[in-house]
């Protein structure tokens, strides 16, 4: 490992990134490798994923080597695979003591990692955040992780490529329905995958159909499927054209299909980060539990893009016990129209990520 001949500490040149939870979580560290491909030219730089998000990341322009993590196989099957690339910086992105103990096993000198956790003592390089409470968005939290290691980012880049491949089967599946991936529409992600609260399927169903009548595009439902009975609610007895595709998307084909809508309207959700990422116009329905707060987790540097209930922020939902019941009910059909329409008929700019620099195709 080098060091730097001012202040004689090392320069990283082959990092690993450790981020193995859900795809907004991965969407939102990956201006983390871009951090230390600008800060350090020449580095090397790889990220630790699970199966299910990798496909999205495989082809970005900042990582050079993706590595799958598979929870059910041995720790000392995960610490051979890491020590097979020599690394000689790790920054833990997702913090869990398995993932931190591989690190060190794995005898990677500089290992970076929060301050506040059991296992922090396996971390050479502690950064003391509390991220539930810091006010902060994750994606600068994980670029403050980053800093530890000298890495920096004055333009915050989400360097996604599109795939060619998931283009053209996505514009045979549209054109199935009379559209071209030119064709402008709207995309409703109507789930959550658990992570927090969604605004009902009665209020979403009211939505679309308000979409098509009184703006005339054709609207498009995107979800996993495990939600596919949840979209069935949705749709159920809707009258307008609705096109799902539910269940039928890779990643990268909806990447391709967020690229291209005029607007995606979703809870908070790793398909938003995803939009925004790819410079879409987005809006995000955001439930009050402080866990879930769009100051963490909102579409980066979007605030124009959120709609909340009016209601006081709450530590874990009570659900039925709580006194607004279903608080998610006090975004009304008429608001979300409303900003709707709005970023639909207001002039077409070309949209920006962070309000700096546009994402790559």
């Amino acid at each position: 490992m080098k060091a730097d001949k001012k202040t004689n500490s090392p320069v990283p040149q082959r990092i690993l990134l450790v981020r193995t939870d859900r795809l907004g979580d991965v969407i939102l560290s990956t201006p983390v490798s871009t951090a230390f491909k600008r800060t350090f030219p020449g580095s090397f730089v790889a990220m630790l994923l699970n199966r299910y998000t990798a496909e999205l990341v495989y082809g970005h322009t900042d990582v050079d080597l993706v590595l799958l993590d598979d929870p059910k196989e041995s720790l000392l099957s995960l610490v051979k695979t890491i020590r097979r690339h020599h690394f000689d910086t790790l920054v833990l992105l997702h913090p869990t003591g398995r993932l931190a103990l591989a690190g060190r096993l794995a005898g990677i000198p500089v290992r970076i990692g929060t301050g506040y956790r059991a296992y922090s003592f396996l971390f050479n390089r502690r950064v003391y955040q509390h991220r539930r409470n810091s006010g902060m968005h994750e994606l600068d939290l994980n670029l403050q992780l980053a800093g530890a290691a000298g890495a920096r980012l004055e333009t915050v880049r989400f360097n996604f490529t599109l795939d060619e491949e998931a283009l053209q089967r996505l514009s045979q599946r549209l054109h199935r329905f009379g559209l071209s991936i030119r064709s402008p529409y709207i995309v409703v992600h109507p789930g959550s995958g658990g992570s927090a609260r969604n605004w009902p399927a009665a209020s979403y169903h009211q939505l679309i159909e308000r979409l098509h009548h009184e703006l005339n595009l054709p609207v498009l439902i995107t979800g996993t499927e495990n939600e596919r009975l949840l979209i069935d609610r949705v749709t159920r007895g809707i009258a307008s054209s609705v096109i799902r595709v539910d269940g039928k998307l890779s990643i990268k084909e909806l990447a391709v299909l967020l690229k291209h809508a005029r607007l995606l309207i979703s809870n908070s959700t790793g398909p938003l980060h995803l939009a925004v990422a790819l410079g879409a116009e987005v809006i995000g329905l955001y439930c009050p539990i402080a866990a879930c707060s769009p100051d963490r987790w909102g579409p980066y540097h979007r605030t124009d893009s959120v709609l909340m209930p009016e209601v006081s922020f709450c530590t874990n939902c009570q659900k039925e016990g709580c006194r607004y019941l279903d608080c998610m009910e006090l975004i009304s059909v008429d608001q979300v129209f409303a900003l709707a329409h709005k970023k639909l008929t207001q002039p077409t700019t070309p949209i920006k990520v962070a309000d700096k620099e546009s994402t790559r195709d």
